[in-house]
């Protein structure tokens, strides 16, 4: 890489990474898209790439870098111990290796089922010190209900603070969003007082029986 800024600079501005499996793409669910048009709309510069393999994630890890942005978004299919992308099975250990010192001062938000666990956080955050967070849902989510939590969470993010995110206001966003939508969230930041990282289930109202078979699409992140 030439012509880098330090990483320790960084813009506002939110960073787009998907990846979707083939019936995805033919049923148009770009999750990431919606929200790159609707960060648009509010006049941020979003950047949006999508991807089908561990060997394009790795270059685009690279313009990721090049754009100094500071809160990284990925959409994907996931599970308590990986990250599918397109055609690849990409383990929690090896996102952390792609990922390596990429993430200082920068933000991660994972829209992928169950991607949102302590595992996850520690394994990456362990390859990148000076991170701030990692969000993400804690169990299956809807591909609607996923865009729409996460294009509300940044338009009042960014109504709030236009170039910071702190950790009390994710909190509290996230806590309401949970009990709108009633999905549960983990939160994992870095507490930098007391040299740790502490991981948090943000729950919202208990679903309504029998909701999991709802005839409405699901995605199978």
């Amino acid at each position: 890489m030439t012509d880098l800024r330090p990483i320790s600079e960084t813009e506002p501005q939110v960073f787009i990474l998907e990846s979707l499996s083939l019936e995805d793409e033919e049923k148009e669910r770009f999750e990431g898209r919606i929200i790159r048009d609707i960060l648009r709309l509010s006049g941020k510069k979003p950047k949006y790439y999508y991807f089908r393999t561990e060997k394009e994630l790795v270059e685009l890890v690279k313009e990721y870098r090049k754009s100094s942005y500071r809160f990284l978004h990925i959409s994907a299919h996931g599970s308590l111990d990986s990250l599918y992308t397109t055609f690849d099975k990409i383990s929690y250990q090896r996102f952390a290796e792609i990922f390596e010192n990429q993430l200082k001062n920068r933000r991660l938000f994972v829209s992928a089922c169950e991607m949102g666990n302590e595992l996850f956080s520690s394994i990456v955050s362990g390859r990148n010190k000076g991170m701030y967070s990692i969000v993400g849902p804690a169990q299956d989510i809807r591909f609607d209900r996923a865009a729409a939590i996460w294009t509300a969470f940044y338009i009042l993010m960014f109504d709030l603070d236009s170039k910071f995110m702190k950790a009390e206001p994710i909190t509290r966003q996230i806590r309401n969003l949970s009990r709108l939508f009633s999905e549960p969230f983990h939160f994992s930041r870095y507490d930098a007082k007391n040299d740790k990282w502490k991981h948090e289930i943000i729950s919202g109202i208990g679903r309504q029986e029998g909701e999991a078979k709802s005839s409405i699409e699901k995605a199978s992140w």
